[in-house]
C-alpha cells in the first residue's frame, strides 16, 4: 500500500486510547459510551454501498466497492470504485479536479483546474454529474452552497442516540440512531460503530429523504478504516488528466475532453450516495443543513406535485373524451386520437415522477447519431402482397423477445438494448435458441464506431461493431453495469480509430494485463451475425412484413413528449411527435402490431425502463399518421449461417444425449 502506515498507526491508537479514557457503562460483554465517536479530520476508509429497493429494478441489486482518502485539513478528497475503475478527485487549494474512467482499453479522463469547488464545479461533464446535480442540488454532495467547501464522506454522528448494541459480521457493536420526519413519515438511519471508534455499518430506512416517492435503504458495510494524515500523492492529478489538462485543448468551463465524448461518472454518483451526503454536509452548521435539505425537498414536492396534476389533468381529458364519445355515439380515428383530438391513452406516476421533464431527457433519452447515415445501407425487399399479411403479430412472451424487459437505468444505453433486441430475434429463429445478448458489451466496445458509451450512441454503430467482432457476448458472461467499463469484447479498430497500429498495441497490452485483473479478462462471443438490414423509411406496410418474417426490430423513436414519460395503458398518439430521423431520441424494439376493436392501429414497442413503465414494460403506439418514427429506421439483423447450423448441431446433439438418458431411465424403471 502507499501510505505510510506509522502515522496511521498512532492515530489509530490514540483514538482507542481517547475512547478508553471515556466512562462507560457496562453492557453485556460492551461498555457503552457517553457520547458517539468523532471523526478525525482525515482518514482512508472503504466499503461497500448497496441498495436493496433496486432488486425491484434489476437483477442482483446494486451494490459497488468505494474506496475514498479524505484530507480535511488540505480540503481535498478523493473517491475511487471498483478499484479505481472510476475515480474522481479534488483538491481544493491546487483547484485541481478530475474524473476518470474507462474507455475501451485506457482510461478517459475529463480534468480542470480552476479555484472552485469540486467536479460539479469544476467541469462541465456530460450526463452523469449534471443530471444528478440538477436532481439533487447543492449541499448533499460534500460541497458548501456558500463557499465551495468540500466536506467529509462521514456524517457527523455527534448528535445521536445511543441505541444499544448489535452483531456487524462477527464484531459487536455499539448502534447510534438518528430518525427524521418528512410529512408524517419516518427515516431512520443506523450508524454502527466499534468499540475502538470505527465505523462498521451505516444504514438508512424509509421514505426517500430526496423524493418522498417510495421506500428506500442504502447499506454501506465498511471494511477498513485508517485514521490519520493521507500521503498527499494520493490527491495527484492523474497522470492520464494531467496529460490532457496541460498540453490538451481547453474546453468550455476549463475542462479538458476525454476524448470519448461523455464519462462514466460513476463515482461521481456514489459520491452522492456516501453518508454525509444522505445527511447534508457534516462541516455545514445545522441550520444550512437543514436549510440545504428543505430547499431540495420542497423542489421535489413541488415536481412530484407538478408531474401528478399532469397526469390527472390528461386522464380526466381521456374520460371526458370516452364519456362524450359514448354519448354521441362517436368514436375514435384511425390514429388513435378521439374525434375531439384527445387523447385516449391514460397515464400514471411511476418510478420518474420526482424528475423535472428536464432531467427525466437527460437520464433516459440516449440515441446520439454521430455521424450522417451511410449511403452503403442494405434495405429489405418485400416478398409478400398487402393482403398476404397477418392481421396482427406479437413476438412477446416467445423466445424471440428474448429474457423480455431490461432496464437501462441511469446510463444513455438504450441504442445497446436495441441491438440486442434485434440480434437476439434473429438468432432465435435461425436457431431455436433464446439468449439473453449483454448491452454491457455493446457499451464498453463501441466508442471507436461512433458510440459514446452511457452518454448516448445508435444502433448501427453498434452493429458494425459486432460484425467486426465476430459475435455479441451473453449476458451471464458479461452482466449488465448501467456504467461504461473496460470492453472485454474483442477489440477491433473502427472508423474512428485515430491510429490503428496504436489501438492493436493497446489491445495486446490490454489482453496482457488482463492476466492479472479479471475485471478485464475477455468474454467469448456466444452469436455470430452476418449483416443488418434497413427497412425503407416510413413504409409502414414493409415494417409490418419485415417484423412478421424477421422478428423483432430495432426501431427509433421521438421520446421527448412528456405524457410519454408517465404512459400507463392504450395507444399512444401524440400529435407533436418528430417523425424525421432527426427528431427522434430514443431507441426501442418493435415485437407487434394490431387494431383494436374500435379500428385504431398501432404497434407494440418494448421498452428499456424496467417494467414498472407503461404495459409492464411495452406500450402501444399508434401505427396510422404520426407514429412517432416508429417507422423511420428499423433494423433487423441477419445471422451467420455456419453460426447458426452449428447451433442447431449442438442443440440436436444435446437433445440426443437428453433422449438417451430418458430411455435409459425408463429401461431402469421396468
Amino acid at each position: 500500500m502507499a501510505h505510510n502506515l506509522l502515522p496511521a498507526l498512532v492515530a489509530v491508537f490514540a483514538l482507542a486510547g481517547a475512547l478508553a479514557a471515556r466512562p462507560f457503562t457496562v453492557i453485556g460483554a460492551l461498555r457503552k459510551p457517553d457520547s458517539p465517536p468523532v471523526w478525525p479530520d482525515s482518514y482512508e476508509v472503504e466499503y461497500t454501498v448497496s441498495v436493496p429497493y433496486m432488486h425491484t429494478l434489476q437483477p442482483g441489486g446494486l451494490t459497488f466497492p468505494v474506496h475514498i482518502w479524505w484530507d480535511g485539513p488540505e480540503l481535498r478528497y478523493r473517491y475511487d470504485v471498483y478499484g479505481g475503475m472510476d475515480s474522481i478527485g479534488f483538491d481544493k487549494k491546487k483547484g485541481d479536479t478530475w474524473n476518470m474512467y474507462p474507455r475501451l482499453t485506457e482510461m478517459g479522463c475529463d480534468a480542470g483546474n480552476n479555484t472552485g469547488g469540486g467536479p460539479t464545479r469544476g467541469l462541465g461533464l456530460g450526463l452523469g454529474w449534471g443530471r444528478l446535480r440538477s436532481g439533487l442540488g447543492l449541499g448533499l454532495l460534500g460541497e458548501d452552497d456558500d463557499d465551495d467547501t468540500p466536506d467529509p464522506p462521514l456524517p457527523s454522528i455527534a448528535n445521536w442516540t445511543f441505541a444499544g448494541t448489535g452483531e456487524v459480521g462477527s464484531s459487536e457493536a455499539y448502534m447510534w440512531q438518528y430518525t427524521e420526519q418528512h410529512g408524517g413519515k419516518t427515516t431512520a438511519y443506523v450508524f454502527y460503530t466499534s468499540p475502538a471508534g470505527h465505523p462498521l455499518r451505516f444504514t438508512m430506512l424509509g421514505v426517500n429523504m430526496i423524493t418522498g416517492t417510495h421506500l428506500d435503504e442504502f447499506i454501506y458495510d465498511f471494511s477498513r478504516f485508517v485514521p490519520g494524515p493521507v500521503e498527499g500523492k494520493v490527491f495527484k492529478l492523474p497522470q492520464v488528466c494531467e496529460d490532457k489538462l496541460h498540453p490538451g485543448a481547453k474546453v468550455a468551463g476549463g475542462g479538458v475532453s476525454g476524448g470519448g465524448g461523455g464519462s462514466s461518472n460513476l463515482a461521481a454518483q456514489l459520491a452522492l450516495l456516501a453518508p454525509s451526503a444522505l445527511l447534508g454536509s457534516s462541516r455545514s452548521s445545522p441550520a444550512r443543513r437543514a436549510s440545504a435539505l428543505a430547499s431540495i425537498r420542497t423542489a421535489a414536492e413541488s415536481t412530484i406535485a407538478a408531474n401528478a396534476r399532469f397526469v390527472d389533468e390528461h386522464n380526466a381529458r381521456v374520460a371526458a373524451a370516452a364519456a362524450a364519445a359514448t354519448t354521441n355515439g362517436g368514436g375514435g380515428g384511425g390514429d388513435g386520437s378521439s374525434a375531439s383530438d384527445a387523447p385516449t391513452f391514460t397515464l400514471a406516476l411511476n418510478r420518474f415522477a420526482h424528475m423535472t421533464h428536464a432531467q427525466w431527457r437527460a437520464a433516459y433519452l440516449g440515441r446520439k447519431r454521430s455521424k450522417p447515415p451511410p449511403s452503403g445501407r442494405t434495405y429489405y425487399t418485400r416478398v409478400l402482397s398487402d393482403a398476404q399479411l397477418p392481421p396482427e403479430v406479437d413476438w412477446r412472451g416467445t423466445g424471440a423477445d428474448g429474457p423480455g424487459v431490461k432496464d437501462q437505468c441511469l446510463c444513455g444505453s438504450c441504442y445497446a438494448f436495441g441491438a440486442t433486441g434485434a440480434m437476439q430475434a434473429s438468432w432465435f429463429l435461425a436457431t431455436g435458441q433464446s439468449l439473453s445478448l449483454s448491452e454491457q458489451h455493446l457499451i464498453d466496445c463501441t466508442w471507436d464506431f461512433g458510440n459514446s458509451g452511457c452518454d448516448g450512441g445508435d444502433v448501427e454503430p453498434a452493429l458494425d461493431y459486432v460484425l467486426a467482432a465476430g459475435g455479441a457476448a451473453e449476458t451471464p458472461d458479461y452482466p449488465y453495469m448501467g456504467k461504461n467499463a473496460w470492453c472485454r469484447g474483442p477489440m477491433v479498430p473502427g472508423p474512428h480509430t485515430p491510429d490503428p497500429a496504436a489501438f492493436e498495441a493497446a489491445a495486446a497490452a490490454a489482453r496482457l494485463d488482463a492476466k492479472k485483473h479479471p475485471n478485464r479478462s475477455p468474454v467469448p462471443v456466444a452469436a455470430k451475425f452476418a449483416s443488418y438490414v434497413h427497412v425503407a423509411p416510413r413504409d409502414e406496410q414493409a415494417v409490418m412484413e419485415a417484423l412478421y418474417l424477421h422478428g423483432p426490430l430495432a426501431v427509433v423513436l421521438d421520446g421527448s413528449e412528456p405524457d410519454l414519460t408517465f404512459y400507463a395503458e392504450g395507444v399512444y398518439h401524440n400529435k407533436d411527435c418528430g417523425q424525421a430521423l432527426e427528431d427522434t431520441d430514443h431507441v426501442v424494439v418493435l415485437v407487434g402490431y394490431g387494431t383494436t376493436p374500435e379500428g385504431v392501429d398501432y404497434w407494440i414497442i418494448r421498452n428499456s425502463w424496467s417494467k414498472y413503465w407503461g404495459m409492464d414494460g411495452y406500450a402501444r403506439i399508434t401505427r396510422k399518421g404520426n407514429d412517432c418514427g416508429v417507422s423511420t429506421n428499423a433494423v433487423f439483423t441477419t445471422v451467420d449461417p455456419a453460426a447458426a447450423e452449428a447451433a442447431r448441431a449442438a442443440a440436436a446433439r444435446l437433445r440426443k444425449g437428453e433422449d438417451a438418458d430418458d430411455a435409459k431411465g425408463r429401461q431402469a424403471e421396468v
